[in-house]
């Protein structure tokens, strides 16, 4: 897959989750599902438009989205299932039965400010690392190296730590605070792939261990 088609198909896979909030809800005049989208959108501009000018690494994630490890696919399957879940739940939430009750605007406010928090984490770390990937691999053939520069100085798993802040994020923008039951078994699942992924790239990736040593956090300084 090209760069421009990978481009497209991120735009496509947004406006397929929002689908399943909107279905939930029942209904397309929805604002919190609406302002999802758009933040959602903005986020996946600021990942393309950030990338260093001739990079390959848009594309390269889309062609290696079933590459990796078996047990990265399987966990990742996981992820996707919890989070058809959250979506669904989200949209039955705020959008059809009102479960979570009136929601303070300023609740709002901070789970879009911690949104677009979590997706410019993301997108600074997929600039910094060439080998930022979709799936866990060593990417020989490209001659793979540890990528300590940056926030790779601070926290190992920097693009991780933004998608965890937009997930948890998530359920203060729909206003449906039911969705934080499936939205925290998938943070739950990815913390548990930053494991997993430490002890293979420990195992496979040269200069890994020593940067692990180097640098002690995997997600959160001082936490974890």
């Amino acid at each position: 897959m090209g760069r421009t088609k990978a481009i497209i198909a991120s735009y496509v896979g947004i406006l397929v989750y929002a689908g399943l909030v909107f279905l939930g809800a029942g209904k397309f005049g929805y604002w919190q599902g609406i302002l999802y989208v758009a933040l959602a959108l903005v986020g996946a501009t600021l990942s393309h438009v950030l990338v260093p000018r001739g990079s390959e690494i848009t594309a390269n994630r889309a062609r290696e989205a079933n590459a990796g490890q078996t047990w990265d696919r399987r966990l990742l399957g996981a992820m996707s299932l919890v989070n058809i879940v959250t979506f669904v739940v989200a949209g039955l939430d705020s959008g059809r039965f009102g479960w979570s009750g009136s929601v303070p605007i300023a609740v709002t406010i901070a789970g879009a400010v911690l949104m677009v928090a979590g997706q410019t984490l993301f997108a600074v770390a997929k600039r910094e690392n060439e080998f930022f990937s979709s799936t866990v691999r060593v990417q020989a053939e490209r001659g793979h190296r540890v990528c300590d520069t940056g926030l790779y100085r601070v926290v190992r798993h920097p693009g991780y730590l933004g998608m965890l802040l937009s997930l948890l994020a998530f359920p203060l923008v729909m206003n449906a605070y039911w969705s934080f039951l499936p939205a925290l078994f998938a943070a739950a699942l990815l913390v548990a792939r930053t494991v997993l992924e430490d002890r293979f790239l420990m195992r496979e990736l040269p200069g890994y261990a020593d940067y692990a040593a180097r640098t002690k956090w995997r997600l959160v300084p001082g936490v974890f």
